[in-house]
């Protein structure tokens, strides 16, 4: 029973103490309570980020996996060096780079691009030239 005893007066002396901690006037200026940004600017934010996440991934898929129609002129360049070799233009050695390169250029068209021959491009393809 004492303890109870104690509880009530150790609760009802904190009390008081606690209260006045709390009615004391301070002398620190009070803060401003932090006001949030306003709907109009969360909603441009979330705008912004959208949009370009999407223009992203849009130029991503575009560069690196859309298929694209790309046309080489092995036929053209092939008569083109045969007429230059007759011609006396080209050696052997300068004749075999040329087609070295021919086929380093053609190697190196990425996967995402399909090749045909130039003879079969009517227009609006992209052309590699040797």
């Amino acid at each position: 029973m004492n303890e109870k005893n104690d509880m009530e007066t150790t609760s009802s002396n904190e009390q008081p103490e606690i209260k006045a901690a709390v009615c004391a006037p301070s002398s620190a200026p009070k803060e401003q309570p932090k006001q949030s940004p306003g709907l109009i600017p969360i909603m441009a934010l979330c705008l912004a980020v959208s949009l370009g996440a999407s223009l992203a991934t849009i130029i991503g898929y575009d560069h690196w996996y859309a298929q694209k129609i790309v046309a080489v002129d092995i036929k053209g360049y092939i008569a083109q060096q045969r007429d230059n070799y007759l011609a006396g233009k080209l050696n052997d050695d300068e004749l075999k780079r040329s087609f070295d390169r021919l086929e380093t250029v053609i190697t190196a068209i990425p996967k995402n691009r399909v090749v045909i021959m130039g003879d079969a491009v009517v227009r609006n393809a992209e052309t590699v030239k040797p």
